[in-house]
């Protein structure tokens, strides 16, 4: 039996993790390398890629599968 954490876990830990890409002094290291334009983009791509996951798994588990 494979028993994986509630959906809300995944949840709380994608936003905990958007808290902290974007509210934290890791931001401000990151906007004070010489990156490029787009380098600013990339934790919210990140961000928007969990949510995207973890929303076709729950509507995966929710029709019946896995």
């Amino acid at each position: 039996m494979n028993q994986s954490a509630p959906p809300t876990d995944h949840s709380l830990l994608i936003c905990l993790l958007a808290l902290f890409l974007v509210n934290s002094p890791f931001n401000q290291w990151w906007s004070t390398l010489t990156l490029p334009w787009y380098a600013m983009y990339l934790p919210w791509l990140l961000i928007i890629v969990l949510v995207a996951i973890n929303q076709h798994r729950l509507q995966r588990k929710q029709d019946g599968g896995d």
